[in-house]
């Protein structure tokens, strides 16, 4: 497995001969529709089912657009719904298990009110509907959407969501496309709030992104990820990805980092941590202690918030 990840991430070809892994580590890394496209034909019915299911996701999606800007609600498509049809030319290629936007923190509340009109319905824990949380989760069918207002926690960091939306540009379609810089932070800060336990194309997303940067757009990732307190979470998820394109075993990071952190094995397996390890991970992946403090009062604020608020919601 280790090593059908680092040709696909590298973009090597197949060595000749060479034997996919098995179906349920290839569906932990969501590569089964990728294996299908280096030869493998094996896998030729989970790609026809990725794909029907990303065409249904498109439809949901433009539907979602089109209500949002009839209503002057900005939207922006983030993480895999942004790299269909961009870093990823074949939509069968990225799966994903939700649809992922972002909407201007003032505009949610109209953006909840649109996705109940569209016989969406809220899911998830109170704490959800809380500004401090990153944000609120829709299920219609077997579609999951995800409003987000964040992309982490409240006060975890120092992003300046308005200055993301100034660069925001929209397109005819009604939807906002992010700048490519600030699209490749938001990719690496969500791997960085799930303390790097994503699946293995996660990283692969992280590959393509930073590729199409020049060098100076490398800069200026990193003048913008150190603006806003994230350089460790930045530098920690390229290492990942980077050993992962190479084949390594092992975990990123300083000593600290390569005790607590995932290897890249735990990655492939998709093994999730401990509740104390994963606490660890957490403190150790935010910078600052202005931003560890701010993520333990986002954490109460959130569930005193989200209890309030649901208390109206019902």
């Amino acid at each position: 497995m280790r090593r059908f990840v680092a040709d696909v991430m590298s973009d090597r070809p197949p060595p000749p001969g060479a034997d996919a892994p098995p179906l349920p580590l290839l569906q932990i890394a969501h590569m089964a529709p990728l294996a299908y496209k280096r030869g493998h034909k094996v896998f030729q019915r989970d790609y026809a089912a990725t794909l029907i299911v990303a065409g249904r996701r498109a439809q949901v999606l433009a539907e979602v657009v089109a209500a949002f800007s009839a209503r002057g609600i900005a939207v922006a498509p983030i993480k895999g719904a942004a790299f269909v049809g961009t870093i990823y030319p074949d939509p069968a290629e990225r799966p994903m298990n939700d649809i992922d936007v972002l909407v201007p923190v003032p505009q949610i509340p109209d953006a909840m009110r649109t996705m109940l009109d569209l016989g969406f319905e809220r899911s998830g824990v109170a704490r959800k509907l809380s500004g401090f949380y990153h944000a609120v989760v829709y299920l219609r069918g077997e579609v999951m959407f995800e409003l987000h207002r964040n992309i982490v926690q409240a006060y975890r960091t120092r992003m300046n969501l308005n200055e993301i939306w100034s660069r925001a540009v929209r397109h005819p379609s009604g939807e906002h496309r992010l700048d490519p810089i600030d699209e490749f932070l938001i990719a690496a800060l969500h791997i960085a709030r799930h303390e790097l336990s994503v699946h293995a194309i996660n990283y692969l997303d992280i590959r393509r992104l930073w590729s199409r940067l020049s060098s100076s757009a490398r800069e200026e990732v990193r003048r913008r990820a150190d603006d806003w307190r994230i350089t460790r979470s930045f530098e920690t998820v390229l290492a990942m990805s980077e050993m992962l394109a190479r084949g390594d075993t092992g975990a990123p990071g300083d000593a600290i980092g390569r005790r607590i952190l995932p290897t890249t094995d735990e990655i492939l397996l998709g093994t999730k941590p401990e509740r104390a390890r994963q606490l660890a991970q957490k403190l150790w992946l935010t910078e600052g202690t202005r931003e560890r403090l701010g993520l333990g009062v986002a954490w109460a604020g959130a569930i005193a918030e989200g209890w309030w608020r649901a208390r109206d919601e019902r």
